[in-house]
């Protein structure tokens, strides 16, 4: 077998792998990066819905709520992100998003005992008066109480890493489509 026989597994399997994801230059750049690139997107995102809902129901909800429901609504949106950007498009995608949901479940709970805790311990509060942020009146110290900025960056974290770790997991490739690939 001649070297260059050797390299077309090689070559074939990034071949495919850029044509899954949303543009095949993502390919060139290391797994870990797209992954927060992924991340970020889907982050920003996440964090202009949630702060738009706390604004629009914090006088009916908690904060932990809000971003129960903010948070479960983003699931299919990162799920679409990570595999244009991150692991490929996958053959078949609503299996994909069934297999990836526990881990969207998860991170929302993970998410919202979070932000119900850092709420309780009025952290935002917390973060302004140790910073030397004042509150103008009495709302804003209750805005801050309810939970906010500093919490969700917390959150937002906690629930990356969490996500990082299980979601690397739940799509590694399977034991047999990397014997498929080791035999072309």
């Amino acid at each position: 077998m001649t070297s260059e026989a050797a390299s077309k597994p090689t070559s074939a399997a990034a071949d495919e792998q850029r044509r899954r994801l949303f543009h095949p230059s993502l390919a060139h750049i290391p797994m870990a990066l797209r992954f927060v690139l992924s991340g970020v997107t889907g982050n920003v995102f996440f964090m202009a819905f949630y702060n738009y809902s706390y604004a629009a129901f914090q006088s009916v909800a908690s904060a932990s709520r809000i971003f129960a429901v903010v948070q479960f609504l983003c699931i299919v949106v990162n799920h679409f992100l990570n595999v244009g950007i991150v692991f490929g498009w996958p053959d078949n995608y609503l299996a994909s998003l069934s297999s990836n949901m526990p881990v969207g479940l998860a991170s929302l709970a993970l998410g919202a005992f979070t932000m119900d805790r850092l709420e309780q311990a009025d952290f935002d509060g917390r973060i302004n008066s140790w910073s030397g942020e004042k509150s103008a009146d009495v709302q804003d110290e209750e805005e801050e109480k309810k939970g906010g900025f500093y919490a969700s960056i917390v959150v937002m974290i906690v629930t990356g890493v969490f996500n990082y770790v299980a979601l690397n997991i739940v799509n590694a490739p399977s034991k047999d489509k990397k014997a498929k690939e080791k035999e072309l």
